[in-house]
């Protein structure tokens, strides 16, 4: 790197070194973003494979592993090098649809998490969101930048041969709060998004979800109740926002800790999908607010000894009738470590 680029910004280097590959600042701006750059400092040990040592065809470089990758505070300084990098093939959506180079920071907690892709076809997926990430956010740091990287694109369209404007890349078809863990359905496609879209409008689709609440709850009318496989469930019938909102619930467990005194282990099935309805429907109507429920907990002292904990809130099952080839989709998880943990058993069973 020449002493003439001293002080000048990354990207404006870029484009006086290769024209053809940066023709202009704002595509430079991106592959800074991209995490397409690295800078190998002259003090350090590194060399590159390149057919010239001129300025301006040392960008057709190759780096693997090798140097800093680049971002927009880099600086230069004499007998720096730069090259380009890109991502292997792999069976993933290839770089030419992500764009971006390297996945989301927080990659490596979705892995973390037991069976993180539980099921995957040519038109959806279901995942297994951890606690902590939103579905849909900004930055990349959600649920959406992550799963370019970890589900595979429909085999009957050649992603390779397209741009990153042509790709349909995955995204969510619905929301779990940041909090909550468990279950989220994908759609690879804009007709997957639209007709499994429909299902959840038209509540074609079954959701389970497990929570751990102060108290034991009671329910508010014991003359209104459902059974379903067997078991009974209570009904809150409450509206949300105005809108009609139905959850229908059940005692799996209770325990008594010594730190947090009485808890619950409840099974709930959303009848509406309102926003926060599980969290609202247990803390309002039945005075027994989730574990680790910070805006819906009351503030008491244990409330707030248990937010450190997280949210024990897991939707565990989905199920459906495909919307595309109609066979019968069905998921169940195990519920998260924490929640045996907390109960003080070895294993859960809902």
């Amino acid at each position: 790197m020449s002493q003439k680029y001293k002080d000048e910004a990354l990207h404006h280097i870029l484009c006086k070194l290769d024209r053809d590959t940066f023709p202009s600042a704002s595509q430079s701006r991106k592959a800074i973003e991209h995490g397409r750059l690295v800078v190998s400092r002259a003090h350090d040990c590194y060399s590159f494979t390149s057919s010239s040592t001129s300025e301006g065809s040392i960008l057709d470089s190759i780096a693997s592993n090798v140097g800093a990758v680049a971002d927009s505070s880099t600086t230069l300084h004499d007998g720096d090098v730069i090259a380009i990098r890109s991502r292997l093939d792999n069976d993933f959506y290839p770089q030419s649809c992500t764009k971006y180079v390297h996945p989301p920071r927080n990659f490596q907690d979705f892995l973390a998490v037991k069976d993180p892709v539980l099921f995957e076809d040519d038109h959806i997926a279901i995942v297994n969101k951890p606690g902590g990430l939103d579905c849909i956010g900004e930055k990349r740091s959600d649920l959406q930048s992550i799963l370019p990287f970890v589900l595979r694109p429909p085999c009957n369209i050649v992603q390779k041969n397209k741009s990153s404007s042509q790709c349909y890349l995955p995204r969510p078809v619905h929301r779990l709060d940041r909090k909550t863990s468990g279950c989220v359905m994908v759609a690879k496609s804009k007709n997957a998004m639209r007709q499994f879209s429909h299902l959840f409008a038209s509540r074609q689709v079954q959701k389970s979800y497990c929570a751990v609440t102060f108290g034991i709850p009671t329910p508010l009318d014991k003359n209104n109740s459902e059974t379903l496989d067997g078991k009974e469930y209570n009904v809150i019938n409450y509206p949300i926002d105005g809108k009609d909102a139905v959850t229908l619930w059940r005692i799996v467990q209770t325990v008594t800790t010594k730190e947090y005194g009485k808890l619950s282990l409840l099974h709930c099935l959303p009848k509406t999908g309102r926003n926060h309805q599980i969290r609202r429907h247990l803390s309002y109507c039945l005075d027994a607010p989730i574990v680790g429920d910070n805006k819906y907990d009351g503030g008491g002292h244990l409330a707030k000894e248990t937010r450190k904990l997280g949210l024990f809130l897991c939707s565990n099952r989905i199920e459906c009738v495909h919307a595309i080839d109609k066979s019968n989709v069905s998921v169940e998880i195990p519920l998260p470590e924490k929640f045996s943990t907390l109960l003080g058993r070895k294993e859960v069973v809902i």
